[in-house]
């Protein structure tokens, strides 16, 4: 069974208790959350002059687009990550391959390397002989 907190917050002026399961720091973020909304949309003449029983409406539609801005930005910033994620698999496959190469590269160099030595090994045998 999940703990109810009970919290003591100020929104609009007023001390309101709130209950939640989430812990008190959660609770307060919220309560903060609104009451700055309320307190931007406050300060604007619009808001004022709209009938009292308007202005829960208005507070709770510019919370509504706050969060559907926020869930966008979200939205975007998941598919930026997806994208990077695909960048990088891309990037590390190079990364295996140019190792492949450069290993098989180097097996080539040292039996060119072998083969090398080995001529010279004759050369100068051939030279002494003769």
């Amino acid at each position: 069974m999940t703990k109810t907190h009970l919290v003591q917050v100020v929104i609009g002026g007023r001390v309101l208790t709130m209950s939640g399961s989430e812990d008190e720091l959660h609770i307060q973020k919220v309560a903060a959350c609104v009451n700055h909304k309320l307190q931007e949309l406050e300060d604007t003449e619009s808001y004022r002059a709209l009938p009292i029983d308007l202005k829960p409406t208005l507070v709770e539609l510019n919370l509504a687009d706050d969060l559907i801005q926020a869930q966008d930005t979200i939205d975007i910033l998941e598919s930026d990550l997806q994208l990077k994620e695909k960048e990088l698999a891309e990037v590390k496959q190079a990364l295996v391959e140019a190792q492949m190469k450069l290993e098989s590269l180097e097996e080539s160099y040292a039996k060119l390397e072998e083969e090398r030595n080995l001529q010279l090994e004759r050369t100068a045998e051939a030279a002494h002989e003769a």
